[in-house]
Formats: structure tokens, C-alpha cells, sequence
């Protein structure tokens, strides 16, 4: 077969098909849903009190053009207990504060706790799994409405360089999958997939660039649906304890 032959095929599956698929055999298929760009700008700040303990809070600004919304998240102290190196207990608070040009402003609260198993290895690598439960308190128009939510997040942190391996001036990369159920109407209504790059600036400074995929669904019926991208700029501010070396718990959070 010639070269054009083949070329000419490849374009009529490529026009073709898709036409196909959508009729359904004469039946349209509903239109997929408009695909949102978000903008973070984050803070992560953590502090150790003790040897076990960290406290870590959170600031972030979102911006969303496509939904015409900007979000403040804050966050005042939060609780990291660490029994041992490899695992964390989490408990906090999370304020969401929503100004809207095309619907009224709203206002959230929610608390969380949750846990994070570390797996150990001698190559440095940060592999996990961290589970949140959250409960969000949403008043808009002066109406509540509560939502629990369960999210588990798998993911992991890998060091480009093992020599220099979470050192000042050296690059690490990341990745993670979290399913997000809702516990009210017993279904998953998010799927994030993230990816990025992180640098150490320094033992106090970290800065990542983080891209999350993301699909959801507003009914139990519905199937999960690419809905979104968000794109992420994490700052990570580390205050050690004064005359000591040990491990600094590192906090990766968001809302």
C-alpha cells in the first residue's frame, strides 16, 4: 500500500471513528463536561516541639477563570504525631473562604485527621500512603450543608541524585494518585493524579511545582470524567528546633 494510502486511512479513523462512537448507533451521547483550569500559590510551614510532635500550618491563594472564583485557604496549627519513623497521625483544621463573581460568596470549615504509613528503604525514597477523613461545614447564604469525605493518597518522592539526596541545591521528583469518596452519598466523587518537581533550596526552604490531573462526578450514575487541571506552586517553609539534628518531619498537604 503507498505511503499517501496509509496516510489518508489514518485520517479517516481519525475523523471517522470518533463520529461513530458518539452516535451511539443513532444515539447522541450527552457532551463531555468543560475542562477548568486552577491556579495555587501555597504555604506550608512546620515546626517539631518535640521529638515526636510537629506542628505545620497552611496558607493558599486559587485562583479559577474558568469557574470565576478565587479561594483563600488557611489553616491554624495542625498536629503531627509520630509514635515511630514510619508512621504519622494527623489531626487539623482547614478555613475555605470562596468569593464568587456569578454566585453569592461561601465560607467552609474542615476538620480533619487522618494517618501515614511510610515504607522503609535505604535508597531514600519517601514512599507512602496517607488517609484523611474530613467532615466540611459549608455555609453559603447563611444555608449549611455537611459533607464527609474519605481521600487516600499514594504516592511517592524520589531523590534525582542518591548522593546528594535531600540536600541543599538538589532536585527530587513526585507523583501520587487520591481517590476522594464521599461518605454521605457513598460514592467517589474525585480522582487526582499529580506530578512534579521539587528543589531544596536549603534546610529551612523547599519549593515544588506540582501538576494534578483531575476527574469527577456529581452522582453515583455518573461515570468518572476528566474535569480539570490544576497547577501548583507548593513554597515549604521548615523551622528546625534550636540545637537539634533530628529528622525534620516534612508536611505534604492540600485541600
Amino acid at each position: 500500500m503507498k505511503t499517501q494510502h496509509v496516510l489518508l486511512l489514518v485520517v479517516a479513523l481519525i475523523v471517522g471513528v470518533p463520529g461513530f462512537v458518539r452516535s451511539g448507533l443513532g444515539q447522541a451521547l450527552p457532551a463531555p463536561p468543560p475542562i477548568t483550569n486552577e491556579y495555587r500559590l501555597t504555604l506550608v510551614i512546620s515546626k517539631p516541639v518535640t521529638d515526636k510532635m510537629t506542628l505545620f500550618g497552611y496558607l493558599g491563594v486559587v485562583k479559577a477563570p474558568d469557574k470565576d472564583v478565587g479561594t483563600l485557604y488557611y489553616a491554624p496549627p495542625g498536629v503531627i504525631y509520630r509514635p515511630k519513623k514510619w508512621v504519622e497521625l494527623w489531626a487539623g483544621l482547614f478555613g475555605i473562604y470562596n468569593k464568587s463573581s456569578v454566585t453569592s460568596n461561601s465560607w467552609e470549615m474542615r476538620p480533619l485527621g487522618g494517618i501515614k504509613f511510610y515504607v522503609p528503604n535505604n535508597k531514600k525514597i519517601n514512599l507512602y500512603n496517607f488517609t484523611r477523613y474530613e467532615y466540611r461545614f459549608i455555609n453559603q447564604n447563611k444555608h449549611f450543608t455537611t459533607q464527609p469525605r474519605l481521600r487516600n493518597r499514594v504516592g511517592i518522592e524520589v531523590p534525582l541524585s542518591q548522593k546528594n539526596a535531600w540536600t541543599p541545591k538538589s532536585f527530587y521528583t513526585l507523583a501520587d494518585v487520591e481517590p476522594i469518596w464521599r461518605l454521605d452519598d457513598k460514592y467517589m466523587s474525585l480522582l487526582r493524579v499529580r506530578g512534579g518537581l521539587g528543589y531544596v533550596v536549603n534546610k529551612t526552604w523547599r519549593a515544588e511545582f506540582i501538576y494534578h490531573t483531575e476527574f469527577s462526578k456529581s452522582s453515583k450514575t455518573q461515570p468518572l470524567s476528566y474535569t480539570g487541571n490544576i497547577w501548583r506552586l507548593n513554597i515549604k517553609l521548615i523551622l528546625p528546633r534550636k540545637g537539634k539534628s533530628e529528622q525534620q518531619v516534612v508536611p505534604d498537604i492540600d485541600n
